[in-house]
Formats: C-alpha cells, sequence, structure tokens
C-alpha cells in the first residue's frame, strides 16, 4: 500500500523567515512548497496564469502549425475558463449568494455559469448588455457539450462517450479564428463582472459612495437592446 506523505515533509516543505530546513537543504528537488505569509490567492490570480500560458501556446500553435498543440491549447483555455467562472461565482458567495460547496468544486462550467447568470439578473446587474456575453455562452456551450467533465484535455481519454466510443483528444478540431476570438471575449467578460462585484466590496469598505478607480459600466454594449 502507498503511503500518504506527512503533510509538512520537511524535505519540500519549509517556512520563508526560518529558511530552508536541514531536510530540504540536502534534497534535489525542482519543486518544493514554502509558507510566504501572502494572503491567500484566488481562483482569479490563477485564471491570469493560466490565460498567460494559453497565449503562448496559442502563439506557437499559430507560427508552428503542429497539431500537437491541439490538446494543451484546448485544456488551457478550458482551464482558464472555469477559473474565470469560479472566480465570478466565489465572489458571488461573498456578496452572499448561495453558491454551493458541491458547484464550486465541479468542472461543469454550464452549471456555474447558470448560477451566476441566475444570480446576476435576478440582482440587476447589467451583463446582458455587454456585447461579450454571445461569444462567452457559445465557448461554455462548445466546451460543456466536448469536454463536460473536464478529463479529456488533461488525460487524452474522457470518461464520456460519443458515437459509441470514449472520448479521445485525437477526434478534436480547433476552428481558431473563432476559438481565439471567443477566448479572449469570454477571460474579459467575466473577468469584468467578478471586478464589479469585487468593486462593491471595496467600496463598501472603504465608505465610498462612488468607486474612484473603476467605472462598472464601462464594457462593450450591444448596438440594440437584449429582447
Amino acid at each position: 500500500m502507498t503511503q500518504k506523505p506527512p503533510a509538512d515533509d520537511p524535505r519540500f516543505h519549509h517556512e520563508i523567515w526560518a529558511g530552508p530546513t536541514t531536510e530540504s537543504a540536502e534534497t534535489v528537488s525542482g519543486i518544493y512548497y514554502v509558507e510566504n505569509h501572502n494572503g491567500q490567492c484566488s481562483y482569479v490570480e490563477l485564471a491570469l496564469d493560466f490565460r498567460m500560458a494559453a497565449d503562448l501556446v496559442i502563439e506557437a500553435y499559430q507560427r508552428d502549425g503542429l497539431g500537437n498543440w491541439t490538446a494543451p491549447i484546448a485544456h488551457l483555455v478550458r482551464q482558464t475558463l472555469e477559473l474565470r467562472l469560479k472566480a465570478l461565482l466565489d465572489m458571488i458567495g461573498q456578496k452572499g449568494g448561495e453558491i454551493g460547496t458541491r458547484l464550486i468544486r465541479s468542472h461543469d462550467l454550464k452549471a456555474i455559469w447558470t448560477r451566476c447568470s441566475d444570480w446576476l439578473g435576478e440582482s440587476a446587474y447589467r451583463f446582458r448588455e455587454d456585447a461579450r456575453l454571445a461569444q462567452t455562452e457559445r465557448l461554455i456551450e462548445a466546451f460543456h457539450a466536448i469536454d463536460p467533465s473536464g478529463d479529456l484535455f488533461r488525460f487524452g481519454i474522457s470518461n464520456q462517450t460519443a458515437f459509441g466510443k470514449q472520448k479521445s483528444y485525437d477526434r478534436v478540431g480547433l476552428r481558431m479564428e473563432i476559438l481565439v476570438s471567443d477566448f479572449a471575449a469570454s477571460d474579459a467578460f467575466l473577468h469584468h463582472w467578478e471586478a464589479v462585484l469585487l468593486r462593491e466590496i471595496i467600496a463598501i469598505e472603504m465608505k465610498w459612495d462612488e468607486d474612484p478607480f473603476f467605472d462598472p459600466n464601462n464594457f462593450p454594449k450591444l448596438a440594440v437592446d437584449p429582447p
């Protein structure tokens, strides 16, 4: 039976003020865990990190045209999208909305977005006037159909099936002229509406009547009002 490693294995864990432990100093490892006394990071920071990685891989794919980039691109785009959705859902929770532990721990993009959009609508936010909404929902719908459980591009073979077979990444195609545009639009859309909620919380803490540094209505508007 494989033994579970100790939670704070001194070979790979140390505290930044105390410096490396004797065990970590003697251990050759390319990765380690350090308590740095920073505030806890959030979905937002990690979404940005994955977005940066996705942009670099997309650039390499467009330059080289190698099919080997298909799964990494799809994984990075989907992961960024999931993190942006969870950042928005988490902020809704901080605003008092019911989010559910199971939902935020799931990989169900469509269910997470449905909860977010329902709450935003019920709370009278103007997100449906945002011109990027259609592309965001299109990308969510596509990934939900192709990789609903979030395992296809991580492992190559999914637990999901299509056409009587387990789904595999080598059957996935990318239309980059659509994907790149939808990815940029959805990332900006979800980031903006998460920031709207965050800035409202900050404004209350700072006792601002109006946020002097952020305009929640600064987003691309639809040419006509939505039905």
